[in-house]
């Protein structure tokens, strides 16, 4: 059976196919591995949304359970690094041989720690293709008794125009009335209060 790998491996090379990790795919239970495979397939065409000039119908994506081979080839021609994503083959062989040499290492902690710390899976610096910008720290709101003039836009949230009022549209508030509205909130209970009681001094 490993003669059978061995040659699936090297004719995977010549067919465009990638090879996984150092693993037997053989020491993985054949359920999982097609998981992986499914996860693999489902991954392609999300990867190639990520190159340029392509579409989400790549033009191979196949992954063999047996052996763990795969193929994911893009629109146009590209092959992504798999291996710079996680639910892809590289990921999970990654993970399943440091999980393997972690359990060789019989309890040995610094061990245990090598296996993953010098066999990182995943990317560690992945490529940025997406050229949206995004501001994870939330803007200045404006305070009550601030003045904003015509045309002024008040930001709200995390931005974006969703979250922004432009005050001349109406629905800012400036000088006066912004100060009316304070006050309002600060005594207005104490009113509410003071009615309540007066009305129920009148019914005595």
């Amino acid at each position: 059976m490993h003669s059978f790998t061995a040659i699936a491996i090297i004719l995977a090379g010549f067919a465009g196919l990638a090879a996984p990790q150092a693993i037997d795919p053989n020491s993985v239970p054949l359920a999982t591995r097609q998981k992986w495979c499914k996860d693999q397939q489902s991954a392609c065409p999300l990867l190639c949304l990520q190159q340029p000039n392509t579409t989400s119908t790549p033009s191979s994506n196949k992954c063999e359970a047996e052996t763990l081979i795969y193929s994911c080839i893009c629109s146009n021609g590209q092959q992504p690094n798999a291996s710079e994503y996680s639910l892809t083959i590289p990921y999970y062989t990654c993970t399943e041989s440091n999980t393997q040499c972690v359990n060789n290492c019989a309890g040995n902690s610094a061990c245990q720690s090598d296996c993953r710390t010098k066999n990182p899976c995943g990317a560690q610096e992945p490529t940025r293709v997406n050229t949206s910008t995004s501001s994870p720290t939330m803007s200045a709101t404006a305070t009550g008794d601030s003045t904003a003039g015509s045309g002024d836009t008040v930001t709200t949230g995390f931005g974006g125009a969703a979250a922004t009022q432009t005050a001349g549209s109406g629905g800012g508030t400036s000088g006066a009335s912004g100060l009316a509205i304070n006050v309002g909130h600060a005594y207005g209970l104490g009113v509410v209060a003071a009615g309540f009681f007066a009305g129920f001094a009148f019914l005595l």
